[in-house]
């Protein structure tokens, strides 16, 4: 008798672990919440970002954030590129950063040698914020993907102290926000 409640038992856990694994393991439903996947992924990027601020840098530390620039162009954003910049804006607000916030995209100058560095433009408007990290992001539509970089450099030092990456699904909301 013991043995067969061993066995009833045995198949009663196996078949939970099925079933577990079944859920687990399903395809995706249909549709998919693409909005929540962008939020997601600016709460991603804003983790990693502060996870990444050396602690050499003293906080509330003043925290520019720019609006996102497409990468081929520095000079061209779109409602994406605002609105990338508005959801950073407000995971980071809290998290030890005075923020401040600029509708500037003109940001880089691009060197004889094809280098990029901020502009002198920018660089007089950070002085006057009194800002020591500037959040710069660039984005590139690719077929099916939007590719988003990411950056927190030290204005005082003109060095990139963190960074991120990742790609968002190119879903008819966001080509509606990358149209200009």
């Amino acid at each position: 008798m013991l043995k067969k409640q061993y066995y009833t038992l045995l198949v009663m856990v196996l078949l939970s672990l099925y079933l577990f694994a079944a859920c687990c393991f399903s395809p995706p439903p249909d549709y998919y919440d693409y909005e929540y996947e962008r939020d997601y992924k600016v709460g991603i990027i804003s983790e990693r970002l502060i996870e990444k601020v050396p602690a050499d840098i003293e906080r509330p530390a003043v925290l520019v954030v720019t609006t996102f620039v497409e990468l081929d162009d520095f000079t061209q954003t779109s409602r994406f590129g605002m609105l990338m910049a508005e959801q950073l804006l407000s995971r980071l607000a809290g998290r030890g950063f005075l923020l401040r916030e600029t509708r500037m995209k003109d940001i880089f100058y691009q060197s004889p040698n094809g280098e990029f560095v901020l502009s002198r433009e920018f660089s007089k408007v950070a002085q006057e914020l009194d800002a020591r990290l500037v959040l710069l992001g660039t984005y590139l539509e690719a077929r099916d993907h939007v590719l988003v970089n990411t950056r927190l450099v030290d204005f005082q030092k003109q060095a990139v102290v963190a960074s991120y990456d990742c790609q968002l699904v190119k879903t008819p909301d966001i080509v509606e926000l990358l149209s200009r």
